[in-house]
């Protein structure tokens, strides 16, 4: 018995380094705001220092969506520190930016995104996010808007570097896995 659960604990972690590399080639690659295509509107997931932000901010600006949501804001944060921080025009804060104060996590992100898409009839969505968080945020909208087309825009999240990077690419993986493994198992119950 104790050899086989030394077998399995040993496949178990060659199979998470094996997915871990899989998990960084798949990561989705940059691209300029020039080349994305249009869709219904943008929403940010807050985080990445604001550089998550001001991507998103191009892409309103460049006219890739009609509306902006960003999603998480933290609740000390105004309409107008948005505005200064990330140089958007007054009549853009006016006309076509939303903020969302509900969301504290990934999840939560999903579901206030789901909840204005779905206020506003909007179908198709650039999501933009760090590229190592975009598989984990694909999964949670999906989940949360199954209808929606989903337009990635990853981010290079350039604040860390070396083993704090590695270290928080592991445990993005690590809540992946997670994500994973519960929607095998939501699927599963659902077929039965």
């Amino acid at each position: 018995m104790r050899r086989f659960l030394l077998n399995l604990l040993g496949f178990t972690v060659l199979a998470l380094c094996l997915g871990f590399v899989v998990f960084l080639i798949a990561l989705p690659k940059i691209q300029t705001a020039q080349d994305m295509q249009k869709a219904d509107a943008i929403v940010v997931l807050t985080g990445g220092g604001g550089t998550r932000i001001r991507a998103a901010a191009t892409l309103l600006a460049k006219e890739r969506g009609e509306r902006l949501l960003i999603s998480g804001v933290h609740s000390a944060v105004q309409r107008r520190d948005i505005q200064d921080l990330f140089h958007l025009t007054p009549k853009a804060m006016q006309c076509c930016v939303d903020l969302g104060y509900r969301a504290q996590d990934t999840l939560g992100n999903a579901d206030e995104t789901a909840a204005w898409a779905q206020s506003h009839k909007y179908g198709q969505l650039i999501v933009v996010t760090s590229t190592y968080h975009m598989p984990r945020a694909l999964i949670e909208l999906r989940a949360s808007l199954p209808a929606a087309e989903l337009l990635p825009f990853p981010v290079k999240d350039g604040r860390h570097k070396g083993l704090e990077n590695l270290r928080r690419m592991v445990v993005e993986y690590l809540k992946y896995v997670v994500i994973l493994a519960r929607e095998a198992v939501l699927s599963i119950g659902k077929s039965t």
